[in-house]
């Protein structure tokens, strides 16, 4: 088993991720939230936002199962600032993960919300959010 699957496996049983990447869990599903480059976005550059989804037991979400969107909102007021619906696309070894490229306008620090409809009967709809703070 891959160590994105275990970290998230072992996040969705016992609340708690195995490395440094941010898990979040919400009832049967978990997100592992990526932003490259290397979680360090720079303002007026495009960042890519991805996504890993997984079922409880570490089983992954495809993009094909889920539509779901992005919004960026700018900290502290929480200004919304986009709104953009993701696709899947292949990043290192993983396939048809959601995913969205966003600029973020300057520096500072942002909340990203991630909402997604299943298009499956086994999940539920589901909702995340993630602070990022972005450089110069």
């Amino acid at each position: 088993m891959n160590r994105l699957m275990l970290g998230i496996s072992v996040a969705l049983g016992l609340g708690v991720p195995v490395f440094a990447h941010t898990v979040q869990r919400a009832g049967n599903v978990a997100v592992l939230w990526h932003v490259a480059p290397n979680h360090n976005p720079r303002a007026g550059q495009p960042a890519q936002v991805w996504v890993a989804l997984t079922r409880r037991g570490g089983q992954p979400i495809f993009n094909r199962e889920v539509a779901c969107t992005l919004q960026i909102r700018q900290e502290p007021q929480g200004t919304l600032l986009v709104t953009t619906r993701l696709q899947g696309i292949n990043v290192e070894r993983y396939r048809d993960t959601p995913a969205a490229t966003v600029t973020f306008p300057q520096p500072g620090r942002y909340q990203l919300g991630l909402a997604c409809q299943p298009k499956t009967a086994d999940l539920k709809p589901f909702s995340f959010t993630y602070g990022v703070t972005v450089g110069r």
